[in-house]
Protein backbone atom coordinates (compact mmCIF):
# COMPACT_ATOMS: atom_id res chain seq x y z
CA UNK A 1 0.00 0.00 0.00
CA UNK A 2 1.83 3.15 -0.99
CA UNK A 3 1.51 6.55 0.97
CA UNK A 4 -1.57 7.62 -0.73
CA UNK A 5 -3.54 4.95 -0.51
CA UNK A 6 -3.26 5.03 3.38
CA UNK A 7 -3.90 8.71 3.29
CA UNK A 8 -7.17 8.23 1.34
CA UNK A 9 -8.40 5.54 3.51
CA UNK A 10 -8.17 7.98 6.49
CA UNK A 11 -9.99 10.69 4.22
CA UNK A 12 -12.95 8.04 3.26
CA UNK A 13 -13.00 7.51 7.13
CA UNK A 14 -12.97 11.35 8.14
CA UNK A 15 -16.03 11.61 5.56
CA UNK A 16 -18.23 8.85 6.85
CA UNK A 17 -17.81 9.89 10.19
CA UNK A 18 -19.14 13.46 9.65
CA UNK A 19 -22.63 13.72 10.95
CA UNK A 20 -25.39 14.83 7.93
CA UNK A 21 -25.70 18.57 7.37
CA UNK A 22 -27.68 20.54 9.12
CA UNK A 23 -31.32 20.97 8.20
CA UNK A 24 -32.03 23.74 5.86
CA UNK A 25 -34.33 25.44 4.23
CA UNK A 26 -34.22 27.16 0.26
CA UNK A 27 -36.12 29.63 -1.60
CA UNK A 28 -35.03 29.52 -4.96
CA UNK A 29 -36.65 31.97 -8.07
CA UNK A 30 -33.92 31.40 -11.14
CA UNK A 31 -32.40 35.09 -10.34
CA UNK A 32 -31.57 34.37 -6.59
CA UNK A 33 -31.45 31.54 -4.06
CA UNK A 34 -31.80 31.90 -0.26
CA UNK A 35 -30.80 29.70 2.62
CA UNK A 36 -33.45 30.05 5.53
CA UNK A 37 -35.52 32.25 4.15
CA UNK A 38 -37.31 34.88 6.59
CA UNK A 39 -41.45 34.54 5.42
CA UNK A 40 -40.91 38.36 3.87
CA UNK A 41 -38.28 36.81 1.39
CA UNK A 42 -40.68 33.76 0.33
CA UNK A 43 -43.91 36.42 0.21
CA UNK A 44 -41.47 38.72 -2.69
CA UNK A 45 -40.72 35.98 -4.24
CA UNK A 46 -44.15 34.75 -5.14
CA UNK A 47 -45.09 38.18 -5.79
CA UNK A 48 -42.73 38.85 -8.51
CA UNK A 49 -43.23 35.89 -10.52
CA UNK A 50 -43.45 37.30 -13.86
CA UNK A 51 -45.01 35.24 -16.61
CA UNK A 52 -43.18 36.79 -19.59
CA UNK A 53 -39.57 35.95 -17.96
CA UNK A 54 -40.23 32.46 -16.97
CA UNK A 55 -39.89 33.07 -13.47
CA UNK A 56 -41.35 30.54 -10.49
CA UNK A 57 -40.32 30.44 -7.02
CA UNK A 58 -39.46 26.99 -5.45
CA UNK A 59 -39.36 26.54 -1.43
CA UNK A 60 -37.49 23.30 -0.43
CA UNK A 61 -36.97 21.97 3.31
CA UNK A 62 -33.76 19.74 3.10
CA UNK A 63 -32.85 16.74 5.22
CA UNK A 64 -36.40 17.03 7.43
CA UNK A 65 -37.39 13.23 5.88
CA UNK A 66 -40.78 14.86 5.03
CA UNK A 67 -43.63 13.74 2.67
CA UNK A 68 -42.87 16.51 0.45
CA UNK A 69 -39.93 18.52 0.72
CA UNK A 70 -40.26 20.87 -1.99
CA UNK A 71 -43.10 23.19 -3.60
CA UNK A 72 -42.79 25.59 -6.66
CA UNK A 73 -45.43 27.95 -8.81
CA UNK A 74 -45.29 29.41 -11.92
CA UNK A 75 -47.66 32.05 -13.42
CA UNK A 76 -49.16 31.16 -16.23
CA UNK A 77 -52.56 32.92 -18.59
CA UNK A 78 -55.02 30.70 -16.76
CA UNK A 79 -53.27 31.71 -13.16
CA UNK A 80 -50.49 30.51 -10.92
CA UNK A 81 -50.23 26.27 -10.93
CA UNK A 82 -48.72 25.22 -7.35
CA UNK A 83 -46.72 21.83 -7.74
CA UNK A 84 -45.76 19.64 -4.21
CA UNK A 85 -42.84 17.21 -4.78
CA UNK A 86 -42.39 14.20 -3.30
CA UNK A 87 -38.94 13.42 -1.35
CA UNK A 88 -36.04 11.71 -2.31
CA UNK A 89 -36.94 9.19 0.11
CA UNK A 90 -40.43 8.62 -0.18
CA UNK A 91 -42.32 6.21 -2.34
CA UNK A 92 -43.83 8.75 -4.55
CA UNK A 93 -40.23 10.44 -5.22
CA UNK A 94 -40.73 11.40 -9.19
CA UNK A 95 -44.39 12.46 -8.79
CA UNK A 96 -45.68 16.10 -9.51
CA UNK A 97 -48.68 17.08 -7.70
CA UNK A 98 -50.20 19.73 -9.10
CA UNK A 99 -53.08 22.39 -8.93
CA UNK A 100 -53.61 24.64 -12.13
CA UNK A 101 -55.45 28.39 -12.13
CA UNK A 102 -54.80 29.38 -8.64
CA UNK A 103 -55.25 33.09 -7.95
CA UNK A 104 -52.15 34.71 -6.15
CA UNK A 105 -53.66 34.91 -2.99
CA UNK A 106 -54.74 31.12 -3.03
CA UNK A 107 -50.65 30.23 -3.67
CA UNK A 108 -49.25 32.23 -1.19
CA UNK A 109 -51.73 30.60 1.40
CA UNK A 110 -50.38 27.04 0.31
CA UNK A 111 -46.89 28.86 0.47
CA UNK A 112 -47.45 29.96 3.79
CA UNK A 113 -48.75 26.77 4.93
CA UNK A 114 -45.52 25.07 3.71
CA UNK A 115 -43.43 27.18 5.16
CA UNK A 116 -44.80 27.24 8.90
CA UNK A 117 -45.32 23.73 9.25
CA UNK A 118 -43.29 22.03 6.14
CA UNK A 119 -46.45 20.25 5.07
CA UNK A 120 -49.02 20.62 1.85
CA UNK A 121 -52.39 19.98 2.41
CA UNK A 122 -54.62 17.44 0.49
CA UNK A 123 -51.43 17.25 -2.26
CA UNK A 124 -53.10 13.85 -3.01
CA UNK A 125 -56.22 15.01 -4.31
CA UNK A 126 -54.00 17.40 -7.10
CA UNK A 127 -53.38 16.29 -10.58
CA UNK A 128 -50.51 13.89 -11.09
CA UNK A 129 -47.58 13.62 -13.35
CA UNK A 130 -44.72 11.83 -13.59
CA UNK A 131 -41.02 13.53 -14.25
Amino acid sequence: MGIFDFLKQDNDKTEAEQPPQEPYTELSTGLDDYQNPTWPQVERAVKDIVEEEDSFATLSFNHYALEVDTIQCIKMEEGYTFEALPARDSKEHGLIYHLDGLSYEDVLKRFKEFYETQKVTGYKEFSKDKF
